[in-house]
């Protein structure tokens, strides 16, 4: 009994699978700069494929639910950073200089495949920041 136990215990940890469940960005950007975008993922029950993420941003007045707003870039995923566990996937965005500084929004549109069946859903994040005079350290998270 106690090996059949182990057995099992062991199968899942190797079959552990992963989903994407939020994003972190800076709580305040300075328009003009590169920055740090970060995909947050987390343990999860079945296997999840994530395809592709976009990014973008809009003032807050601006600012729709489910919406990009105006696009930053977009990243393909697939098998290389998919299902990683918990772990943080970090891409790299400049945010124009046109920005005019405030409150703003950062948004992100992901499309992954759930399941055996490979089921399609897009996903939308965002985080309230503020555009402003310096790029912070510290992050703000979607969820």
């Amino acid at each position: 009994m106690r090996f059949s136990v182990t057995a099992v215990a062991a199968t899942l940890a190797a079959t552990a699978q992963a989903r994407i469940y939020g994003i972190s960005v800076p709580e305040t950007i300075k328009p003009g700069d590169k920055v740090d975008l970060k995909i947050i993922s987390q343990g999860y029950i079945q296997r999840v494929d994530d395809i592709a993420i976009a990014f973008g941003y809009n003032s807050k007045a601006a600012a729709y639910p489910d919406t990009l707003g105006n696009l930053l870039d977009s990243f393909y995923l697939g098998p290389d950073e998919s299902n990683l566990g918990q772990a943080v996937i970090v891409k790299s965005v400049t945010f124009p200089n046109s920005i005019a500084t405030g409150e703003g929004v950062v948004s992100a549109g992901l499309y992954s495949l759930y399941g055996v069946s490979k089921g399609p859903t897009l996903s939308n994040y965002n985080v309230t920041i503020t555009f402003g005079d310096s790029t912070s350290t510290t992050y703000k998270n979607s969820f």
